[in-house]
């Protein structure tokens, strides 16, 4: 990806600031003094050297022969001379050292493309390397002149006319006319010349700008180590500013897309509301309707028609906390749930579906069904996604078990067996991926979503739970769920309900 295309913004007024500019430590200006420093201490000892030398030849024969001052003077040039060499080294070494690290501050800070671009400038003139300097970086369109995003020293009226920048400019340091091109706003500093570089900056292999140092003198910038060691500084602190801005652009789009799903999940809810009334309001007037000849069968449904409304209106309650409270997790409220109750109640709500289907459940359970440690109402919706499940995919005129047990450790398992075409091995842990579905099974001819499964599971971690699809001898699927136990029973004799 081009480098540009990374960049999210070129420069924002929201872009957090977690520290000042920084301002240099002075490395390349403690160098310079450091230089000083020795040269001070090598004349003065030099001097003081040759000076009480000749002072005691003196005192002793009270005459000062030439040749002995000749000779120290000598010695004290052929010293000073090495000094020279070894003050020179290690100032250059300093020197480039300095250079090398100048920007380490700014890399360090997080900000947008512009402002590490002026800060790194900054830094450059403070300590003294340049008077004037410029970052142009490239642009979307190709053989265009670079845009140039910082300068300092440079009169902002100019820079609109100044002469364009390009890749093919770029070259090392060397001296120019101060009246023309890049040096002509810079004349009453300069006088007649300047010194001038034109560095490339690249991001990896990808040229990414240019960087153009103006100076007095060379300085350090006539070690070529040294300068090339400042264009990796200042294209290495963009690439970071290019990832930064990038990263609070996908930052921002989160935020808008969080704040789009609430709205999403207000409007939703409130638009499954409205039915909902009418449909309560319908299945309380058939429940209020004692004169029609309606059997058992048929107030059971309405029964379960009014639960399944209660239920829907739960789960929107929950969809508008869930949309406040901008987690993505579900609001949970543990406690010590009547398993044996809840499965009642799943298979009251689903009592419809399977009498569509003429299926039959059979309720496998305990007299005394060990309480869990749960919130009733999301394992309540997990009972009823699996019990869902295996109402579209069991062939109708078949048999549903729901078994009810407890095993060891204090924990309880649910399992629901059908007689569909199961589950292959491979794709028993991928169903509860969000969409998945079986690749035999047929979309038309099952409804779903891929959905419910994935929903189970994220609920059941929740509580602590888990759910597996298990090996069974007989053709179709079992899926088993296992949670704590909050009361351990004694082993009772079981009944056998249908449905």
């Amino acid at each position: 990806m081009p480098w540009r295309k990374r960049v999210a913004v070129a420069s924002t007024t929201e872009w957090r600031r977690t520290r000042p500019v920084p301002r240099s430590a002075g490395s390349i200006r403690r160098a310079r003094r450091s230089g000083l420093r020795l040269w001070v201490a090598t004349l003065t000892g030099a001097a003081t050297l040759v000076a009480t030398h000749l002072a005691v030849l003196y005192t002793l024969s009270q005459e000062l022969d030439p040749r002995v001052a000749a000779i120290d003077g000598g010695i004290a040039i052929f010293g000073i001379a090495a000094a020279a060499w070894y003050i020179g080294n290690v100032t250059d070494e300093r020197m480039r050292h300095a250079v090398e690290t100048v920007l380490l501050e700014v890399l360090e800070t997080p900000r947008n493309i512009r402002d590490t671009a002026a800060a790194a400038l900054e830094t450059l003139v403070d300590e003294g390397i340049v008077i004037a300097a410029v970052v142009a970086v490239t642009r979307e369109e190709a053989d265009t002149p670079l845009e140039i995003v910082a300068s300092v020293g440079y009169p902002d009226a100019w820079l609109g006319e100044a002469p364009p920048l390009r890749l093919a400019d770029s070259g090392a340091l060397h001296r120019e006319n101060s009246r023309q091109g890049w040096l002509s706003p810079l004349t009453r500093r300069l006088k007649r010349n300047g010194w001038i570089a034109r560095l490339r900056l690249s991001s990896g292999d990808e040229p990414i700008g240019l960087l153009l140092l103006v100076a007095r003198a060379p300085g350090p910038l006539r070690d070529r180590r040294a300068l090339h060691s400042l264009a990796r500084q200042v294209a290495a602190a963009l690439d970071h500013a290019a990832l930064y801005e990038a990263a609070y652009a996908r930052e921002r789009d989160l935020v808008d897309q969080d704040a789009r799903r609430r709205e999403f999940l207000a409007a939703i809810s409130h638009e499954i509301r409205t039915p909902l009334t009418a449909i309560e309001a319908f299945a309380e007037l058939l429940e209020m309707d004692h004169t029609s000849a309606a059997d058992d069968t048929a107030m059971q449904l309405v029964g379960s028609l009014r639960g399944g409304v209660d239920r829907l209106r739960m789960l929107v309650t929950d969809l508008i906390n869930l949309g406040r409270s901008g987690t993505l997790e579900y609001p949970m409220n543990p406690a010590d749930v009547d398993l044996a109750a809840l499965v009642q109640r799943a298979v009251a709500l689903m009592r419809p579906a399977f009498l569509l289907r003429r299926q039959e459940l059979v309720l496998d359970s305990p007299v005394a069904t060990p309480h869990v440690l749960a919130d009733q109402q999301l394992l309540e919706q997990v009972v009823l996604n699996l019990l869902a499940n295996a109402n579209r995919h069991a062939p109708v005129g078949t048999e549903i078990t729901l078994r009810v047990c407890a095993t060891d450790h204090d924990r309880v398992r649910l399992e629901i067996d059908d007689a569909g075409n199961g589950i292959p091995p491979e794709f028993r842990e991928r169903i509860f991926e969000p969409y998945f579905r079986v690749p035999d099974a047929t979309p038309g001819d099952i409804p779903g979503s891929g959905l419910g499964l994935a929903v189970a599971r994220r609920l059941l971690q929740q509580m602590g739970g888990r759910i597996w699809v298990a090996e069974k001898p007989e053709p179709g699927a079992r899926f088993c769920v296992e949670m704590r136990a909050t009361v351990t029973h004694h082993a009772r004799p079981e009944d056998a309900t249908r449905t």
